[in-house]
C-alpha cells in the first residue's frame, strides 16, 4: 500500500512539471474557443430569423375598393411585420418574380371585394417562385391559413342563412349577414390577441451564451491534453516490469495516470469554470466543486485511454483531435442538437461531450443531476478498463 501511495505521488509530481506547457497551450485554446463561441452564436441567432416576404400585388386600376382594402390589410401590424407588398401591374410582377426579386405574386381580379360580399367567391391567383426558400414557404402557409379562415367565415354565413330560411326568418337574413361579417372582421383584424408569446430556445434550459460556454469548456477540457502529450505516452517496458515487481499492476498504473491528468486539467480549468459559472451560495459552491472534480476526472480517463490506444505521441494527438471534435459535433457541441438529425439527437447525450456538457449545465442552473454523476462514473470506469486492457495487451 505504501508503494502505491509513493507511485501516485511520483505521478502527480511528474504532472506538475508539465504545468508551464499546460498553461501556454491553455491560453491558445481559450483564444480559439472564444472565437468559435462568438462565431457560432452569431450563426445560430442573427438579428432576425427570417426577412420580410416581398410580395407583388396586381390590382386593376379601376377597382379602387380592392386597392383600398389591400392597403388596409397591408397596414396591419401582424401582416406588415411579415410581408412587404409592392403594387404594380401583372406583367411587372411576373417579371420580378421570375428574376427572384419577389417571393410571390397576388393577382387580384376585378370586383374581388364585391364578389366576396355577394357570395360569388372569385378566387385570387397566387404565383409562387420555384425556389422560394423559407420566405416563400412562410407565405404559402399564410395564404393557406387565410383561405381556411375565409372558407370558415363563408360557411358560417351560409349556414346562418340556411337556418334563417328554414325558420321562416327571411327578412332578417340581411341583418344576420351584417352581424356575422362584423364579428368575423373583428376576429380577423384583432387576431393577435388570441396568441401568447413564448420564447423558445434551441439550447434548452440555458441561454445561448451559457450553452456555448459549457460547450467550449468541455472541448477545452479535452484538448488541453495536447500541450502535455508527453506525459501521456506509455511507459517503457522496463519501468512497467519494475512496478509490477513492487505489486503495482496495470490497473493502478492506469488510475495513477488518470489522476495525474485529472490534476493537470483541474489546474487548467478551475479558473475557467469559476468564470463561467460565477459565484453563489454555499450550495452552489458545492455543486461547482463537484462538477469541477467529476468533469476533470472523466475527461482525463477518456484522454488517457485514447493515448494508450494510439501508443505514440503524434498518433495520440491525431486520435484525440479527430475523436473529440467528431463526437463533440455529434453531441451538439458546435450546433445545438435540435438542428441535427433525429438519429444523432438520440445518441448525442450518451457521448462523452454530451455527458460532460449536461454535467456543466448543472453548475450553471445550480441543480445537481444524479443522472449526470452516474453517467460520468460509468464513462470513467469504461475508459479506465479500456486503458488497463490496452496496457495488458501491449505488454
Amino acid at each position: 500500500m505504501w508503494m502505491h501511495l509513493v507511485y501516485l505521488k511520483l505521478e502527480l509530481k511528474r504532472a506538475c512539471r508539465r504545468l508551464p506547457h499546460l498553461y501556454a497551450g491553455a491560453i491558445m485554446l481559450l483564444l480559439l474557443a472564444g472565437v468559435i463561441a462568438l462565431l457560432a452564436g452569431r450563426m445560430l441567432y442573427g438579428d432576425q430569423v427570417v426577412g420580410k416576404v416581398a410580395v407583388g400585388v396586381s390590382v386593376p386600376e379601376e377597382d379602387a375598393l380592392a386597392r383600398q382594402v389591400m392597403k388596409m390589410v397591408s397596414s396591419l401590424e401582424s401582416v406588415n411585420s411579415i410581408c412587404d407588398f409592392h403594387y404594380m401591374d401583372r406583367e411587372a410582377c411576373l417579371d420580378r418574380l421570375e428574376d427572384g426579386e419577389l417571393y410571390a405574386v397576388l393577382d387580384i381580379p376585378e370586383g374581388f371585394v364585391q364578389d366576396i360580399m355577394n357570395g360569388v367567391n372569385t378566387p385570387v391567383k397566387v404565383w409562387l417562385t420555384e425556389h422560394a426558400g423559407i420566405e416563400g414557404k412562410l407565405f404559402r402557409e399564410l395564404t393557406d391559413a387565410g383561405a381556411v379562415i375565409l372558407s370558415a367565415g363563408q360557411a358560417g354565413i351560409y349556414g346562418g342563412n340556411e337556418l334563417y330560411y328554414a325558420m321562416g326568418l327571411e327578412e332578417a337574413v340581411g341583418e344576420l349577414e351584417d352581424e356575422l361579417n362584423r364579428r368575423y372582421m373583428d376576429y380577423s383584424l384583432q387576431r393577435t390577441v388570441y396568441f401568447r408569446h413564448r420564447k423558445a430556445a434551441a439550447t434548452g434550459d440555458v441561454t445561448v451564451t451559457e450553452f456555448y460556454e459549457a460547450s467550449m469548456y468541455v472541448l477545452f477540457l479535452f484538448l488541453s491534453a495536447i500541450p502535455v502529450s508527453g506525459y501521456l505516452l506509455p511507459m517503457k517496458s522496463v519501468t512497467v516490469q519494475k512496478l509490477r515487481m513492487r505489486g503495482i499492476g496495470s490497473g493502478y498504473q492506469a488510475w495513477a495516470r488518470i489522476s495525474g491528468m485529472g490534476f493537470l486539467m483541474a489546474a487548467a480549468t478551475g479558473p475557467v469554470l469559476i468564470l463561467v459559472t460565477g459565484t453563489g451560495a454555499v450550495e452552489a459552491g458545492l455543486i461547482l466543486a463537484a462538477v469541477w472534480i467529476v468533469t476533470c476526472m472523466t475527461a482525463a480517463s477518456v484522454v488517457v485511454f485514447l493515448y494508450q490506444l494510439a501508443g505514440t505521441l503524434m498518433g495520440g494527438i491525431m486520435l484525440l483531435f479527430l475523436v473529440i471534435t467528431g463526437q463533440h459535433f455529434l453531441a451538439g457541441g458546435f450546433l445545438p442538437a435540435i438542428f441535427l438529425p433525429v438519429t444523432i439527437r438520440k445518441i448525442g447525450p450518451w457521448l462523452p461531450s454530451g455527458i460532460l456538457m449536461d454535467t456543466v449545465k448543472t453548475a450553471m442552473t445550480r441543480q445537481w443531476s444524479w443522472r449526470c454523476g452516474i453517467c460520468c462514473l460509468i464513462l470513467t470506469g469504461a475508459a479506465w478498463t479500456g486503458s488497463m486492457a490496452v496496457e495488458v495487451k501491449r505488454r
